[in-house]
């Protein structure tokens, strides 16, 4: 169940609240896309607040490649990706990526994580490593519900399996992400902040975040201005954390809603 507390409707945002934001984090999949399509609203949106001056940082389960791109074409400062393992900024024009373990910790880990998914995908064939699997540098993805749909059931065997080999494992609205470290998209967000040279300690009382899904749990309870995208419904009972607030809409359109409110608070 959905805590009594949690879920407010975005409409009960106060004015001074909004007023008092200092920069906007959003997940990808699902709550910044919508069938996997980042529409017209969604973009003028994020476009809206680069004019603004309010910085815009994007956390995602996908791949660093994707966040290469993603940082490059989209109006934001940063993309934190892998579930906190990495971040990519854009700085006069380029961009340069930063991970938040050393190499030799990353080689290791991924090597334990390497031979899990082996054992895995031969014991479940219906899962498989993610299209964007080449581009991963912190972690692995199996696909499970973006283009095959994946028995929970079977998800969440791998996943006692996976955590039985003391690897971390968490899933998303489409994969579901095996590392050597605990995802931690709130970690990634405050080592993308610091690099930018931005206030990492208003992340949880002046920032918002957007996310739909149990990758979304961190930043849900760790930031008091906390927003669901309808969707973030379906996962009820799945999740420790729950955001302080839902939208009517879903996807993008719940993405722009809360641009939307964002703006006319700030500016009113």
């Amino acid at each position: 169940m959905i805590p009594a507390d949690r879920c407010r409707p975005l409409d009960s945002v106060s004015r001074s609240t909004w007023a008092s934001v200092r920069g906007l984090a959003t997940d990808l999949d699902d709550t910044l896309t919508t069938h996997g399509v980042l529409t017209a609203p969604v973009l003028a949106a994020l476009e809206s607040l680069r004019a603004s001056g309010l910085p815009v940082v994007i956390a995602t389960g996908r791949s660093l490649g994707w966040a290469s791109v993603l940082a490059r074409v989209l109006p934001v400062r940063a993309v934190v990706a892998e579930n906190g393992g990495a971040f990519v900024l854009r700085e006069h024009g380029r961009v340069r990526t930063a991970f938040l373990d050393d190499d030799a910790t990353r080689i290791e880990g991924m090597a334990r994580v390497e031979a899990c998914v082996r054992a895995l995908t031969e014991r479940f064939p219906a899962l498989r490593t993610a299209e964007d699997g080449t581009a991963r540098r912190t972690d692995h993805a199996l696909d499970v519900a973006e283009h095959t749909v994946v028995d929970p059931a079977v998800v969440r065997e791998a996943m006692a399996l996976a955590r039985a080999e003391g690897l971390a494992c968490i899933a998303s609205s489409i994969h579901l992400h095996l590392s050597y470290r605990e995802p931690d998209k709130v970690a990634g967000l405050r080592a993308a902040l610091l690099a930018l040279g931005l206030d990492a300690g208003e992340l949880g009382d002046r920032w918002v975040y957007v996310g739909d899904s149990p990758n979304d749990a961190g930043p849900f309870g760790a930031m008091a201005l906390s927003v669901g995208v309808a969707g973030v419904r379906r996962f009820a009972g799945r999740m420790p954390a729950w955001p302080a607030y839902v939208t009517e809409a879903d996807g993008g359109a719940g993405f722009a809603t809360v641009v939307a409110a964002l703006r006319a608070g700030s500016e009113g």
